[in-house]
């Protein structure tokens, strides 16, 4: 995005990726004839107007608008998600139902005790959502114990922060734009596939399949040295690499104390697992949320039914299990056979259709989930600071900024950084400052 908006505005733009094609996390490629994304992914309609029109200027039809149909299994019962008031009334479990409105009756009394993701989630929505569904997710997710985790990640992944929040997400649900999201005809990836396109059609340049080995900087500008031995010198280097990673590989050097903070500052990694059956679809539901521990993934999804294509195959479809992990750790590890035979059993278990892999295939993604340990701000403060400090560098993007942002919060950093370089190449600063400042209130939308 930022790219594209650069380009059209007349400035000479090189886009360096490390992957075979654009689009990060955000991108799709093909299992068995079927274009999949790396986990689930839409666009939200809260995206901005803006960045939606030029969206939909890209993609004209192929950008379509589908109803969500996804469920969280809880206990033993499904509940529809997003959530709808029935099946809060009709299908949550009793003790949980009852236990959730004496929490809720007793709201203005909590405080959080410390801040942590477990205090400021008990403290919002009760003891009983905190302990039966929070609680598990997050040690499932982030292999920590919530009390372990900073009450800053609550703030940005929790956007019911209550019950009358829960309460007008319901109400919201029951509108027609809270129950639909836009998704392209050919998976996720094409959204970033378009914009790049856009981009070299504005002049700039994209190179896929390229490392970057070392950055210089300088005051009025920075040398980019490309594994194999080339060099790129730019006068700005905007970047969405690993914020860490980014700080190792810079000369000068940051001093010490920065680069022992960008050490602690961690991911949890994601190892997604295809599996493809003989079958032309496994269930209507687009998502299925798994909270407990007792099942491997957190999520799992079907691609084909996140939009309406010709071009899926119509006798065979693909499910994606996501499943959570520390990089080189068992799961890490797993070949494809033993993760399809993680996932199949598990399934079963829980009585859904039979989903027997005719064949299975797996993707690492080593950074997917931040980890914010208690007192991470002051790691990461170190980091923006020294970011800060390089007059030809930005940083922006999920990984960029350390932040567990959707991807119309991403496209909105690329449209604002664009918006902030100037006709003569100079760059406002004030402006980018203000949009750093909106870019802290973004709370990810599931």
């Amino acid at each position: 995005m930022a790219a594209w908006r650069a380009a059209l505005a007349g400035h000479e733009v090189t886009v360096v990726e490390r992957s075979n094609r654009v689009g990060g996390m955000a991108a799709s490629h093909s299992v068995a004839g079927l274009r999949v994304d790396l986990g689930s992914h839409r666009l939200h309609p809260s995206t901005p107007p803006a960045i939606l029109d030029a969206l939909r200027g890209l993609l004209g039809d192929d950008l379509q608008e589908r109803p969500r149909n996804g469920r969280v299994r809880l206990g033993d019962r499904w509940i529809a998600f997003p959530l709808r008031a029935t099946d809060l009334v009709t299908r949550t479990p009793r003790r949980f139902a009852a236990g959730a409105l004496r929490d809720s009756v007793l709201a203005p009394t909590r405080r959080p005790r410390a801040d942590t993701f477990a205090e400021v989630v008990r403290a919002g929505l009760g003891p009983t959502v905190a302990d039966a569904f929070y609680a598990p997710y997050i040690r499932k997710i982030w292999g920590v114990d919530p009390t372990e985790l900073s009450g800053e990640l609550a703030r940005r992944r929790v956007s019911a922060g209550g019950p009358a929040a829960i309460a007008r997400r319901v109400l919201r649900a029951r509108r027609p734009e809270g129950r639909t999201f836009l998704y392209p005809r050919r998976g996720f990836g094409q959204l970033a596939e378009c914009i790049a396109d856009a981009a070299v059609g504005a002049g700039a340049t994209i190179r896929c399949d390229v490392d970057v080995e070392r950055l210089t900087l300088r005051v009025d500008g920075g040398t980019v040295r490309l594994a194999g031995g080339e060099s790129i010198d730019a006068d700005r280097v905007w970047s969405t690499a690993p914020l860490p990673e980014l700080a190792t590989r810079t000369d000068p050097a940051p001093d010490p104390p920065v680069l022992e903070a960008a050490r602690r500052l961690a991911h949890r990694a994601v190892v997604l697992a295809y599996l493809v059956l003989d079958r032309p679809r496994w269930t209507a539901f687009d998502a299925h949320y798994f909270p407990g521990e007792d099942v491997p993934m957190a999520r799992l999804s079907e691609p084909r039914n996140y939009r309406g294509s010709s071009e899926d195959p119509p006798d065979r479809t693909v499910l994606c299990a996501e499943l959570p992990c520390d990089v080189g750790d068992a799961t890490w590890t797993a070949t494809e056979s033993e993760l399809g035979d993680r996932v199949a059993p598990a399934l079963a278990r829980l009585g859904l259709p039979p989903a027997m892999p005719v064949h299975t295939e797996v993707v690492r993604l080593p950074r997917v989930y931040p980890v914010y340990r208690p007192g991470f701000e002051w790691d990461l403060s170190a980091l923006d600071l020294w970011a800060a400090d390089q007059p030809a560098l930005l940083t922006f993007g999920r990984q960029g900024l350390f932040v567990p942002d959707n991807s119309h919060h991403a496209l909105e950093m690329g449209w604002a950084a664009a918006d902030a370089l100037r006709s003569d190449g100079s760059f406002d600063q004030a402006a980018w400052t203000s949009s750093r400042t909106r870019f802290r209130s973004f709370i990810v939308e599931d």
